[in-house]
């Protein structure tokens, strides 16, 4: 499985929306992260692409070139209106996948009739781990104390048909398979002799750049 890079805009650069923009920086996306505030932009300028912009107008939207970008992420928090009126430019411009935080139910119902594809709970959601589900890799990604990290990915094409103790999991890549739910089917504990076929759902532990190292294979 290649490393799916796409464009990703980042609208917003409090906590939540700078640490979603380093961490898809880091992993090698083509981000670009945008705020209106000019002191938050020199902040951040240093360890991830930045603009100022005000993504609520219209004509900032379009001399960004929004439409070039294949995902965006709306980071704003500290107004419900500005953060659905730049979901609902960016949705005009023709990006499909927006990623949108939201402070309360009443505010992700708005994102959600709008056409916001991913609804991002503010109080929950980390901006790290939503960092790694952008980015597209991952199904899932909870990091767990220490240097140790548990991600659900389909399994990677290189690993299709082959049983954990044949793929040699553990052994090549540093990493251990808990479990796999086939579409339609109960999840699995991981045992050695169980195959992995194409669209399982693999859950599995390890450290971060062993968990890269088997995906991309």
């Amino acid at each position: 499985m290649a490393r799916n890079n796409r464009s990703i805009l980042v609208v917003g650069l409090g906590r939540f929306g700078s640490s979603v923009a380093t961490t898809l920086d880091s992993m090698g996306q083509d981000v670009l992260a945008v705020d209106k505030d000019p002191e938050l932009v020199n902040r951040w300028s240093a360890q991830v692409p930045t603009i100022q912009a005000d993504m609520t107008d219209v004509l900032a939207v379009e001399q960004l070139n929004a439409s070039d970008f294949d995902t965006a992420v709306v980071a704003i928090g500290d107004s419900v209106e500005a953060s659905v009126i730049t979901a609902g430019n960016l949705l005009d411009a023709g990006i499909s996948d927006i990623w949108a935080k939201s402070v309360s139910k009443e505010h992700a119902r708005i994102l959600q009739r709008i056409g916001a594809r991913h609804i991002i709970n503010a109080e929950t959601d980390a901006g790290k781990r939503v960092g790694h589900l952008v980015s597209g890799n991952y199904l899932d990604y909870i990091e767990i104390e220490g240097s140790h990290t548990v991600v659900k990915i389909h399994t990677p094409s290189h690993a299709v048909g082959y049983s954990i103790a044949d793929a040699k999991v553990n052994e090549r890549y540093g990493v251990t398979v808990v479990g796999i739910k086939a579409p339609g089917s109960e999840f699995q504990y991981g045992s050695k002799e169980l195959v992995m076929h194409r669209n399982d759902e693999l859950v599995i532990m390890g450290k971060q750049d062993n968990i890269d190292k088997f995906i991309r294979g």
